[in-house]
């Protein structure tokens, strides 16, 4: 009984933190080998109104169109034109890229929303601390679902070596297994 609940503990553990190892596995991929991933071709295109100060900097002019329209993403500080006429500015996130222009004249924002596509999505988790500003509840929980599937991670490996040294007989698995299990240890260490 005590042998097959383990089994089941370990079994369990290892397919909570599949999704996270598959994600970093591929993000890593893509990291190494410097594949682009990202999608350029526009999706929707929008516009709408909005009061602004136009005498704001520019990157909090950006920060204010941002938190008025209630979209989420950073603002790249080195995509941001401004001249007399027209502010434009990029917002991006993991899942998209929405370039924005607003008219100082007439106050009108013009929308134009490139979703990124999967691939690029887990791509942006590998360094993602869940800190996106305007990102709901969600997203923000990340850091938390990292910890914990590290934490897990380690328990299953701790359970699985204990169950291949309690119930393997043969000395090459205890040798091949006990050395993968020091070899994960200090691989997590330098992640």
């Amino acid at each position: 009984m005590k042998k097959i609940l383990l089994i089941k503990l370990h079994l369990y553990a290892g397919l909570f933190t599949s999704f996270y190892l598959i994600a970093f596995g591929l993000s890593s991929i893509i990291l190494n080998h410097k594949i682009d991933v990202e999608n350029k071709d526009i999706s929707k295109t929008w516009s709408t109104k909005v009061e602004v100060n136009p005498e704001l900097e520019n990157v909090e002019l950006a920060e204010s169109l941002r938190d008025k329209l209630n979209i989420m993403g950073w603002v790249p500080h080195w995509n941001i034109q401004r001249d007399s006429a027209q502010f434009k500015c990029q917002l991006t996130h993991l899942a998209k890229t929405t370039d924005l222009t607003l008219d100082f004249n007439t106050g009108m924002v013009q929308l134009e929303e490139k979703p990124k596509g999967l691939i690029a999505v887990l791509n942006g988790l590998h360094f993602f601390n869940g800190n996106i500003p305007n990102a709901p509840f969600v997203l923000r929980t990340w850091a938390v679902y990292q910890w914990l599937t590290l934490l897990t991670l380690f328990t299953a490996l701790v359970l699985g070596l204990w169950l291949w040294l309690k119930y393997s007989r043969k000395t090459w698995e205890l040798y091949l297994f006990g050395g993968l299990f020091i070899f994960s240890c200090i691989l997590m260490v330098l992640i």
